[in-house]
């Protein structure tokens, strides 16, 4: 007994951890596993959120950097007119007032100018947007929106702009957009080259020219329209044709233009956009339908000492555009925009002549494109095709950009006197091919030849600025004929830069397919216009003399209201001439 006792209690004392032992010890294991876990996962989130932060501050500083490198003559200008529309709306602004509210101690009045122009981004981008969009490298679904101001704050002297930038996104898709707000001061000051009351704002040792011209391309816009009384409302999210996502869909024939900017050095570029047409939806996460619109530049620049700066006389770049057709079909009706194509030659050079009239030497740029082929819009209804716009080809756009320096220009090209600094001139001259609207199969054979149209189309546009045309008036012209159904036979009246008129036709209307198809159609002519600015013409200092100069617009609009098994729809296609629009600026070195 003894023996067996001895036996128990070895066998007792060896028997390891009891359940409740393991459980507790599993518990405590879990609890630090679980700490840690969490203390990773904050940490991952938390380095994240400071990446994000760091590329947004990296985009509002790239952002600033380009905003300080415009010209002062451009940025002086402030926003464009149409910022917020062309930007979609601005979360900032509030009325004429930058209030952000990502900071409430920020209430400042903006700089804003209608004659901005559009090409100096991310100030005054497309239509004058103030807003870039760029996409994080390396995660895909956060994007950085840069918003761009310029104000005047009571806090600076009159002559200071103080210029914001303002970058936000979304991190990890939360609710609440995250902020980097920049800011800085700009000026141009008077003291002259050196003048260490400025610093670090030295003044500029040399004039400042600057100046850009610019030609757009006939243009249809199609929208849905309300169908009168007894038809649907329309919004901004009513579908062109019924039965299709598309709001908007555009037909172009392309654009041209020119740049120069000089001051310690000269340079110029020449772009030019071909034709092609374009569709979009309501739904923002919905990408645009696209086809054509390819894009060419070329660049020259005397400035020999910069690395990056463009040569001094690259070859000439051409190209050739074509579009395929955009087709919408809806569940009775269809719309196709056909596009037309185009070639395209740029010229860019300090050394040799880039036009008639433009001595070699004398550093300038120009643009061409020609339109050839037709382009069109049609409407199917009922199985038959109503043309609502056509464009015959042939039309054609050139611009002229010039900064003459040791040998003077022509009349054609301007600056025929030079004096100091010299003289820089921009210029545009267009031609664009008959123009007709509301074509269809009309009832007691009405408007045989369309609603309206106009032909032999013309119009040009001159500007320069320098010490010997400080206040030299721009040189505008425009031709060509409108013609209109007046309900027994066409009207016609002939265009000059002056005409200012609106004129609405009969409507129209046909039957075809067990279909009711009715038309309307108004012209809308505005007049050129020139706006200069010399609020010092004997020595152009402070903010300089400029003017700008644009030859106006013909807008021929047309409205197609189908009814099918009773149930009525419209849309509305603007048909636009495109214009023709030059702006030159000259500033005296302060200490001129």
């Amino acid at each position: 007994m003894a023996w067996r006792s001895r036996c128990d209690r070895v066998r007792s004392d060896e028997s390891g951890f009891t359940l409740v032992e393991l459980l507790v010890a599993m518990m405590v294991i879990s609890a630090v596993l679980f700490s840690l876990m969490a203390v990773q996962t904050s940490a991952l989130v938390t380095n994240a959120q400071t990446r994000q932060r760091t590329q947004g501050t990296a985009v509002a500083n790239e952002v600033m950097e380009q905003i300080r490198a415009l010209p002062w003559a451009s940025l002086s200008k402030g926003m464009h007119s149409a910022f917020a529309s062309a930007a979609g709306g601005d979360p900032n602004v509030t009325g004429t007032q930058l209030r952000p509210p990502a900071d409430a101690s920020i209430d400042e009045p903006l700089v804003i100018s209608t004659d901005q122009t559009t090409d100096r981004a991310p100030l005054s981008g497309a239509g004058g947007s103030n807003k870039t969009v760029e996409p994080d490298p390396s995660i895909p679904s956060v994007t950085y929106t840069s918003r761009v101001y310029v104000t005047r704050s009571a806090q600076t002297a009159a002559n200071v702009l103080t210029l914001t930038v303002i970058t936000s996104w979304r991190a990890n898709q939360s609710a609440t957009p995250k902020h980097v707000i920049l800011r800085s001061q700009a000026f141009a000051p008077t003291g002259g080259c050196g003048d260490s009351s400025n610093q670090p704002y030295l003044g500029a040792c040399q004039a400042l020219l600057s100046g850009d011209a610019g030609a757009t391309g006939p243009t249809v816009t199609v929208t849905a329209a309300g169908a009168g009384p007894s038809g649907p409302a329309t919004t901004p999210t009513t579908p062109l044709i019924p039965g299709t996502d598309a709001t908007v869909a555009t037909l172009s024939l392309g654009n041209a233009g020119v740049g120069v900017t000089s001051q310690q050095a000269t340079a110029v570029e020449a772009t030019a956009v071909h034709g092609g047409a374009q569709s979009i939806t309501a739904d923002a996460d919905v990408e645009a339908i696209a086809t054509g619109g390819g894009r060419l530049t070329n660049a020259a620049s005397n400035d020999f000492g910069s690395a990056g700066a463009a040569p001094a006389n690259p070859p000439d770049v051409t190209g050739v555009g074509s579009a395929t057709p955009l087709d919408l079909a809806g569940t009775s009706t269809s719309l196709r925009l056909a596009p037309a194509s185009s070639t395209a030659s740029l010229k860019a050079t300090t050394t040799v002549s880039c036009a008639s009239g433009i001595p070699a030497g004398q550093v300038c740029a120009g643009s061409d494109l020609t339109s050839s082929g037709a382009a069109s819009v049609v409407l199917t209804a009922g199985g038959t095709p109503f043309t609502v716009a056509n464009l015959a080809g042939g039309g054609s756009a050139k611009t002229i950009g010039a900064r003459f320096t040791s040998a003077a220009g022509s009349t054609a090209v301007g600056c025929v006197t030079l004096s100091g600094p010299g003289c820089l001139a921009t210029s545009v001259a267009r031609t664009v091919g008959t123009t007709s609207v509301g074509s269809g199969s009309w009832t007691g054979a009405a408007a045989p030849s369309g609603l309206a149209s106009v032909s032999s189309y013309t119009d040009a546009t001159r500007v320069e600025r320098g010490p010997s045309q400080k206040t030299t008036t721009a040189v505008t012209s425009r031709t060509g004929t409108v013609s209109y159904w007046n309900g027994s036979g066409y009207t016609s009246f002939t265009l000059d830069r002056l005409t200012s008129t609106t004129v609405v036709t009969p409507a129209v209307t046909a039957t075809v397919g067990g279909v009711t198809v009715s038309a309307t159609a108004t012209v809308t002519v505005t007049p050129a216009m020139a706006i200069a600015s010399n609020p010092d013409p004997v020595g152009c200092s402070a903010e300089g003399c400029s003017i700008t100069s644009d030859t106006g617009s013909v807008t021929l609009t047309v409205t197609y209201v189908v009814t099918s098994g009773g149930v009525p729809s419209a849309v509305t296609a603007a048909a636009s001439m495109g214009s023709g629009r030059a702006s030159a600026g000259f500033k005296a070195a302060p200490n001129a």
